[in-house]
């Protein structure tokens, strides 16, 4: 059989009708040489390309209206024990997360006071949720602290402030966090710099009782500066988290001492002509799954004379490994969502429904 090898060592022997034979195998060498370079490229386990994500479940027609007395606009939602916190992305009244009972969704009572005194709050920017301890705690990027709010406390006190915080001492500031154990947890950070707080962001590791930040774990090296803007997702039962990129057809799962397992790379990675497009937009680790909001169109929509951001209309379940599994069409833009485990199904807040809030139960397989 002809192979790299009887090539060289036929050359070497500078003789010319060995040379015309080996020219006549040339056609075949070159062929098997294809064949091996395809088969080592496909041992590179940590490398997934996703040309197509086509099995989709619409559930646009089963969304259940969440119908709430409460008023209030475009908020981040999270879950502990059987409370619902909505986090008002841009509060209307004095407080800025809203407490509700999560399977009546009857309004309990709200917290986090707005303001420049001691506990209040100056600009709310995420919650990390520790449900273990049934905490979370409130991120003030003007204070540069985190506050602590206890479950217990905010239930039984509507006026309560928060008496511990945590000094934030480095020039990273929290974005989306998971927690390893009491003291650690590790997640995305923005990097502000010139004059732009939110053009960088890096994985990191936090410790809460010092407020020390650090870099930590892999980051892909082809998403720097605008494009490292991704979401943050991490499950300890699991051994892994996972960052999905906005800008970038890409999400990344890593086990939880910072080591890369698996790239995958979707329909619109390196496609010069999809370099305006919105990609992912939140994450979350449920049931041996991975599911994330997912854009893949541009991330600008154009209402007449007005241009707006442009939100996600379906959620890509994936699993552990970073296999695609479906797509889950919603037929209307979300902002943000969260997983209802107890009732294994889908809450979210909806930018263009009459009710924003809704919910759908999360299809089998």
């Amino acid at each position: 059989m002809w192979n790299l090898q009887n090539i060289i060592v036929i050359i070497e022997m500078h003789n010319s009708r060995f040379l015309i034979a080996v020219m006549r195998y040339l056609p075949l060498a070159a062929a098997s040489l294809i064949l091996f370079s395809s088969s080592c490229g496909n041992n590179n386990k940590t490398e997934i390309i996703q040309k197509e994500r086509d099995r989709k479940v619409d559930v646009s027609d089963k969304i259940v209206n969440i119908e709430s007395d409460y008023i209030f606009g475009r908020c981040d939602l999270h879950i502990i024990d059987n409370i619902l916190i909505a986090e008002e992305s841009y509060p209307k009244e004095e407080k800025v997360n809203h407490l509700f009972d999560l399977n009546t969704f009857r309004y309990i009572t709200s917290t986090g006071v707005l303001g420049r005194g001691p506990g209040e709050i100056t600009i709310p920017s995420g919650i990390l949720v520790d449900r273990g301890k049934r905490v979370f705690w409130q991120l003030d990027v003007g204070k540069k602290v985190l506050h602590k709010f206890p479950l217990d406390s905010v239930l039984s006190d509507e006026m309560y402030l928060p008496g511990t915080s945590v000094t934030l001492v480095d020039t990273l500031l929290l974005v989306y966090y998971g927690f390893l154990n009491d003291s650690i947890a590790i997640g995305k950070a923005i990097e502000p710099f010139s004059g732009s707080p939110f053009v960088t962001m890096a994985m990191t590791k936090f410790n809460i009782n010092s407020g020390e930040i650090r870099r930590f774990g892999y980051e892909n090296p082809k998403v720097e500066g605008r494009l490292s803007n991704s979401c943050f997702a991490l499950s300890s039962a699991d051994g892994i988290y996972v960052n999905c990129y906005r800008y970038k057809d890409l999400m990344t799962v890593c086990d939880l001492k910072g080591n890369l397992k698996y790239n995958v790379y979707g329909p619109g990675w390196d496609d010069p002509e999809k370099d305006d497009n919105a990609y992912f937009e939140g994450a979350i680790i449920y049931d041996k799954k991975i599911f994330s909001a997912y854009h893949g169109s541009s991330r600008i929509v154009v209402d007449g004379n007005i241009q707006r951001g442009a939100g996600p209309k379906c959620i890509i379940v994936f699993g552990l490994d970073g296999s695609y599994k479906k797509t889950i069409e919603m037929g209307s833009e979300i902002w943000s969502f969260c997983i209802d485990e107890k009732n294994n199904r889908i809450i979210a807040y909806f930018n263009d429904r009459e009710e924003p809030l809704g919910y759908f139960d999360i299809p089998v397989e």
